[in-house]
């Protein structure tokens, strides 16, 4: 379950929610699901939808909890790790993943190492990864990522103000932007390694 935006960090004795078990679903699930899905595809495409990726991707999302969003994303501009200033502009043409977190959100820290997986499994692609941080100032985010810097962008949005304005109420939160648009929302922590999550994220970003 994910954590409530504070301003305070989570006591020492919080203990974090138990992670998925590496291979996820068992074998004849997962092996259900697959033919559920193409089968599923199948009929899309036979009732008029040309790509059968879009049928997938529907799926896909119902599998992985992605809200259908359609709204506008408010701009920003923030201060980049790596240094200078980052705005959601820069990123035009591209799908954006957007996700808010902090370094005192124990569910945050449970998904991460899934998320840098997942940035490497679509680099190259028109998508771009942007974890913006809800910390109060740069010192824990530096320090957590001090001997192994994330593959992915890292913001700070200070006391989490930005995530307030986009109406995020729960730690870890996503959001999939593309054409200038909110098209996806994904609350509390996900195990990117999912299949589905590929599937889901290939149907919605366009190709290179």
């Amino acid at each position: 379950m994910s954590r409530k935006r504070s301003s305070k960090k989570a006591p020492e004795e919080a203990a974090s929610p138990s992670s998925a078990e590496p291979g996820g679903p068992s074998s004849l699930l997962k092996a259900t699901l697959v033919l559920a899905t193409f089968g599923a595809a199948a009929y899309f495409t036979s009732v008029g939808f040309a790509d059968a990726s879009v049928g997938r991707g529907r799926l896909a999302g119902k599998l992985l909890k992605v809200e259908a969003r359609n709204q506008n994303p408010l701009p920003f501009t923030l201060e980049s790790m790596s240094g200078g200033k980052v705005a959601l502009s820069d990123f035009a043409g591209k799908v954006i993943f957007l996700n808010f977190w902090a370094t005192w959100c124990p569910p945050c820290l449970e998904e991460m190492p899934s998320m840098r997986r997942l940035e490497s499994r679509l680099r190259g692609k028109n998508i771009v990864m942007l974890a913006v941080s809800a910390d109060e100032s740069w010192d824990p985010v530096k320090k957590m990522f001090e001997t192994d810097p994330p593959p992915f962008k890292v913001l700070l949005d200070p006391s989490g103000e930005l995530a307030k304005q986009y109406g995020t109420t729960m730690f870890p939160e996503t959001y999939v932007i593309k054409d200038g648009r909110i098209i996806g929302f994904i609350e509390g922590p996900r195990d990117w390694d999912d299949w589905f999550a590929d599937v889901y994220l290939d149907a919605v970003v366009p190709p290179s």
